[in-house]
Order: structure tokens, then sequence, then C-alpha cells
């Protein structure tokens, strides 16, 4: 190496210098001699300059013998190096890897040197990633050679009662060598503590863009999802921050987390993980979307998640592209009951839906990715979902005044998905065609049916053998701490995650009652300027975690059920017409 690149070499690696640090000016000579003090017993003479380690990988590569105790170190601090013009690795070759251990185990007698090249192994052990796609089959099979061997040898680093600080660490944290390296730290981390992490990089030397830190992020994501349930869920969001900022363990994390989650009893909705997950890896039902057919991935998992977004777009499109001029979620809450019975949907949007530009718009076209058709019309503001149902394809217009259409799936539909559709009957891909098996308004007391639904459900029931999800209780909305757990940073280098994977969806719903009474005041927003209607009202109810009586249908009164001690909601209720009824601890609306 020419005498500037050695010298632009040494410049660059500074940092990695123990000794480097004590440039930094004390305020006092007793804090100077201790820092150095502390720089030695650390191991401050483990630096070996990069341009040395290659020559003597070179030498080794060509003589396939160690000849001295200087080369023995050298080697051992560059096996993990890229050296000559191929650029290989020690640790990728089988021929002269076992020989190096058997050399440095010549050492052994000689406790001072056998440390030196054990460090330099030690370093090798961090600094090489045998999980990388591109790593060779035998430089992962020396990697785990040399994990046996730097367990095995732990012990040898130490000579008599003064030892260096490395070696004394070294002893306390052995389960380094182990399969679950970074799982005694997880907890810790998961509860924001990295001090001990912190020292163990310090006097390891562990950098920044080891493998370690990998399966640190990763160790937290097991220490949370072995918890209890209630514990569990309160951490969720930690995890889910954790897997925003890291990609490299996002989908193994995920898979973990998803996994926890479905074993979750009574079942749960969690928004933020609802739309993680979809953000990350697409629809769950498209067969293009690879991560949802992962092998250790639950199939009660995929299934959750599923069930979890056929849900969203039922209540998207009856709240946000339907019509429903009338103030009443009646379709809604009819379909909804069907989404186990729903193995595709897909949606008809007409130019103004395809080109709103508002956030909520934009957000839920990204989620709707592979399942849209256009649907060319004269009305801007049309548009339909499309439900396949065993046998069944329904087809429900967003204009409620428009007839529900059924097809047998079984014969060729009347329309494609690889083309615009159209509304005029009988049109060229038309989704209104005279094939239809099923014509079903929304009209009460016709054919001897006092609600539409009845007769909706019996002929879906007869004709189709498509029957509603048996009565349940449904799923709870699972709600963000108020307080978060604190964010760890290992040793200030571990990115400190602070943003949230994007929602989709109403804002995370606060708590209904006890915390997080405070936030909810603040969070109505624009809630107190919009319109009363009985949709307006359910997506209030969602976002807040408010029950609704509804017995409207039976002649009854519509409640709302939570008390009078959140100022935001008692201000939107009042405003709507609501009347508190404290005997009743709930909200009576007045118009019914």
């Amino acid at each position: 190496m020419k005498p500037l690149e050695r010298l632009k070499s040494l410049l660059n690696s500074g940092a990695a210098l123990p000794l480097a640090r004590s440039w930094a000016v004390e305020r006092t000579i007793d804090g100077h001699l201790a820092k150095l003090e502390q720089q030695l017993r650390n191991g401050a003479k483990a630096y070996v300059p990069q341009d040395l380690q290659e020559e003597a990988v070179q030498r080794f590569w060509a003589s396939k013998r160690i000849d001295s105790f200087r080369d023995a170190q050298l080697v051992s601090h560059g096996i993990a190096l890229p050296v000559g013009a191929k650029r290989l690795r020690l640790i990728e070759d089988r021929e002269r890897f076992p020989v190096l251990l058997d050399s440095v185990d010549e050492y052994l007698p000689a406790p001072r040197q056998f440390r030196r090249c054990y460090q330099g192994l030690l370093k090798g052990y961090f600094a090489y990633d045998y999980e990388r796609n591109d790593v060779p089959k035998v430089g992962a099979e020396n990697w785990h050679t040399l994990r046996g061997y730097l367990a095995k040898r732990s012990g040898d680093v130490l000579q008599g009662e003064r030892n260096p600080q490395w070696t004394q660490t070294l002893q306390q944290h052995v389960t380094l060598f182990g399969l679950t390296p970074c799982e005694r730290y997880g907890p810790a981390l998961l509860a924001g503590n990295s001090h001990e992490v912190d020292d163990l990089r310090e006097v390891l030397g562990i950098s920044d863009g080891s493998w370690f830190m990998r399966k640190l992020f990763l160790a937290q994501v097991h220490a949370g999802v072995k918890k209890p349930d209630a514990q569990f869920l309160e951490t969720l969001y930690r995890l889910l921050e954790l897997l925003q900022t890291n990609e490299v363990i996002r989908n193994e994390g995920l898979i973990l987390v998803l996994n926890r989650f479905a074993q979750l009893r009574p079942p749960q909705l969690a928004i933020p993980l609802r739309d993680a997950a979809v953000a990350w890896w697409g629809n769950p039902w498209l067969d293009t979307n690879a991560m949802w057919k992962h092998k250790d991935l639950a199939p009660e998992a995929k299934a959750m998640v599923t069930e979890w977004l056929k849900l969203e777009f039922i209540t998207a499109f009856f709240t946000l592209l339907a019509e429903e001029n009338t103030g009443d979620d009646r379709r809604l809450r009819f379909w909804e009951r069907y989404v186990n019975t729903i193995s595709d949907i897909r949606f008809a949007l007409g130019s103004e839906a395809q080109s709103n530009t508002s956030p909520d718009f934009q957000k839920l076209r990204k989620k709707m990715a592979g399942l849209v058709v256009p649907l060319s019309d004269n009305v801007r503001t049309n548009n339909a979902f499309i439900m396949r149902m065993g046998p069944l394809v329904v087809v429900e217009f967003s204009g409620y005044s428009n007839a529900c259409y059924g097809y047998d799936a079984r014969r060729e539909l009347p329309f494609r998905y690889d083309m615009p559709v159209v509304m005029p009957v009988d049109g060229k891909n038309s989704l209104k065609h005279s094939k239809r098996e099923l014509y079903l308004r929304h009209q009460d007391g016709v054919h001897g049916y006092e609600r539409w639904e009845d007769r909706f459900e019996e002929e879906l029931a007869t004709n189709f053998g498509v029957k509603p999800k048996k009565s349940a209780a449904p799923p709870l909305v699972l709600k963000r701490p108020a307080t978060p757990p604190a964010t760890s940073s290992p040793g200030a280098k571990v990115a400190s995650p602070t943003a949230s994977p994007q929602s989709s969806a109403a804002p995370t719903r606060p708590a209904a009652s006890g915390a997080g009474r405070s936030s909810v005041g603040q969070t109505v927003g624009n809630w107190r300027t919009t319109a009363y209607s009985r949709a307006s009202l359910s997506l209030f109810a969602a976002q807040f975690g408010l029950s609704i009586d509804d017995l409207s249908a039976q002649n009854g009164n519509l409640w709302v059920r939570t008390d009078d001690s959140h100022l935001g909601i008692n201000e939107v209720l009042l405003r709507w017409g609501f009347e508190y009824k404290n005997a009743k601890k709930g909200w009576w609306h007045k118009g019914r």
C-alpha cells in the first residue's frame, strides 16, 4: 500500500482506534488518567492496521501456513476482510480456515498471545454477516464453526486475576455464541433500558453494521410476543414502530407479531397492525403478494388480516363511495355479517373516485391496488362493489335506489375485470344484465317481507347456500396506550423509531373511558362541524370506541352507550341532538 493510501486508511479507521478517544480534553489530569486506564483495560491494543491484515492474509493464502505470532494475530483479525483482486475472504475458504484455527490453538499455552488472536477472531465473528443472501454456503458453515470455537475457548482468554476488561465481560455474555445470541437483551431493550447492551458493544467493539444489531431488534420482537396477552397488546405499537424503521427484520418480525395476535381471545381489531401488514405485504388474497404464502405465517393469521381488510372495504364503500342519502347504514350492517363468506372483492370506480385527491381517497385507492376496474358512466359519482360469495357474485351500486344484482359464478359472467365496466342494462361489459340470477331492491314491505334485509337473507340462503356469519361478539378495537413505552437505542447508534405505520382508516381510537379522556377532547377535530347522519354516527362511534344500540327498526330508540365524562364527545353528541340519560348511562337521540 502506498504511503498516502495507508495514511488515508489510518485516518478513516481512527474512530476504531480506542486510544483516539483520549484526544478529547479532560477537565482534570485525574480524569484523563482514569480514562486511559479504562481504555487499556478494555484492550486498547486491539487495533490492527488494515493494510497489515491484508498483507498477512495474502501470505497465508499463498503458503497455507502461519509462520509467526504476528501473522497469527493479523490473519485472525482479517478473516472477514476481502483481499486480493478477487476480493476473497478467508472465512469463505473451506481449506484454509480450519488451518488458521489450528494455528491459533498452538498459542493456548501463552494466554496473552492467544487472546490477541482470539480478539481478532471475535471481531470477525461479529463483522461477517452469515445470513446475507450473497454469502456462499461454505462461509456460513465456517461462521458456525467459528462460533463453536469461540464458545469453547472463551475461558482461555483469562490469565490470573488481572485481565483486560473485554475478557471479563465476555465471561458474563457467553450466550453471544448460542443459537439466540441476543434473546437475553430483548426485554430490557423493549422497556427502554439499553445500558447493558451499550456497555457490551463498547467493550467488545461491536459495530453498527454487525448482524448483532439486526438480532437485537428481533430480540425485542421476540420479547414482546412472549408476553401475556395484556402486556403484549401494550407493546404492540412499539413493535410496529421497530418494524417500520427496520426493513431488514420487517418480514420476520411481522410474521411473529401476526401469529401472536391471531392467538388472542376474544378476537381484537388493531387498525395499525392491519394497515402495516397491508402496506408492507399487499392484499392477503391476491396471489401476486408472496409474503402471505410464507411457510412460517400461520393460516389463522392470514385469515385474520383478510377479514379485517374485507370489513374495511365494506365499510369504506358504504360510507365513502356510496350515497346513503337516507342517513342509515343498513346496507353496511347487512353485508358486514357476510364477511366470512366473501372470497373476493372488486371495486368499479367512477371518474370522481378515481381522480379524488383527498387523503382518504388516496389511501383507500392504494389499498385497493389490483382490485379496481374503471366504471365508465355519465354520472361521475357512480361506483360499484362486487363480492364473490360461494357460487354467487353480488353487485351493489353506490346509488341507494339501484337494485342489487346477483350472478351465478359457475357460469360466464356478463362482464370482465380487464376492461372498463358500464351500467346501462345489457350494455357491453355492463354490471347490469338480464342474465342476472338475483334482482333485489332495498325496499321494505315488498313480497311479504317487512324488511328488505329479511328477503335478501332468505334469497341468498335458499338459492345459493350463502348464509351470514353466525352471531358472535364483534372484535374489540385495540386502543393505543396513553403513554407509549420509552424507545430504546442501544449505544445511541440504533435508530430510535418514531414514525408509526401509516393508517388509512379512521384514527386509532383512544380509550372510551378511564385513561385517555383528555385526549378525546383534543381529537374530535372536524366532528365539531360534521352534519349528523346515521352513517356519520357509526364512523364517530368507531373512532372513539363507543357502542351503539339501534332499536329504530323495531320502533325503539337510538342509544350511544357512554357516560358524560368526555367533553369532546359530549359536545358532538349534544350538537347532533342527543340527550344524556344519567339513569341509563347513555345518550338518547331525540329524533328517534
